[in-house]
């Protein structure tokens, strides 16, 4: 079994949003918009919109520059199974709906919708970078136990929020600014006639740095970040679910609630 890799003709699997609410907040100044996919009866949105508006708004908006867009995702089933993240950057995205229509194109971070209770499994023999991101789980509040043959992850609902809204989201805004500081920036400077081919050499030296390297520079902003934002106390703080915001929105109570809550 594989995730395909394009639907809708060129678009990536997780460029499909079908049945996505629109919903937008104002943020420093910007327009902050969201996309929100209703979620299936197993699953859940741990970060609420204004969860991540309310982060957002502590994070300098140098470092959001022309990102203003978040994605709030149902996967599909084979895609938690073979494919799961907590999130992602796009550089450039085009969301569609099911009939391939382009709701939206440009940068975006995707946030995965979870399963807060079912349990996530590690291998035993771990990687340095494996064994780096389960200490980061537990520290999320994540309960870690070692059995015969893996490392089991218990979730719950304020774990998974945790690693989203206070990692998860730092994490792909580190990769933005990343992206910021060695491409845009630098091709903004250029002149008439130079910006097309200096920024695709630009982009291709990006690209072509080691995936570490990358990861590297997400996880310290991140951790900046974070470091940052909880000694000013802005981190954490609790969930926010104003039940007539979500129906002004016209969302779904039930996408942002655990049934037996």
């Amino acid at each position: 079994m594989t995730v395909p890799e394009v639907a809708h003709g060129d678009h990536v699997f997780w460029e499909r949003i079908d049945r996505a609410t629109e919903v937008s907040r104002t943020v420093s100044g910007r327009v902050l918009r969201f996309f929100i996919q209703p979620t299936r009866a197993d699953c859940i949105h741990a970060c609420t919109v204004d969860d991540i508006a309310r982060l957002m708004s502590n994070v300098p908006p140098a470092d959001w520059e022309g990102l203003e867009t978040v994605v709030l995702r149902q996967p599909r089933r084979k895609e938690q199974a073979l494919a799961s993240v907590w999130g992602r950057l796009s550089y450039f995205a085009e969301l569609v709906n099911r009939r391939g229509d382009v709701l939206y194109s440009g940068p975006a971070i995707v946030i995965e919708a979870v399963n807060p209770t079912e349990p996530l499994k590690f291998g035993k023999s771990l990687s340095l970078d494996d064994a780096a991101e389960l200490e980061r789980l537990r520290s999320d509040g994540h309960k870690v136990r070692l059995g015969d043959r893996n490392h089991t992850i218990e979730p719950t609902l304020e774990s998974c929020r945790a690693t989203q809204l206070y990692r998860t989201m730092p994490h792909e805004l580190g990769h933005w600014v990343d992206f910021l500081e060695k491409v845009q920036r630098p091709s903004a400077t250029l002149g008439p006639g130079e910006e097309a081919d200096h920024y695709d050499g630009l982009l291709d030296r990006y690209h072509s740095r080691p995936q570490r390297e990358k990861e590297h520079f997400a996880h310290a902003f991140a951790e900046r970040l974070r470091e940052r934002l909880e000694a000013i106390r802005a981190i954490p703080f609790d969930r926010e679910l104003d039940l007539g915001q979500v129906k002004q929105d016209g969302l779904r109570l039930e996408d942002f609630r655990l049934s037996q809550s």
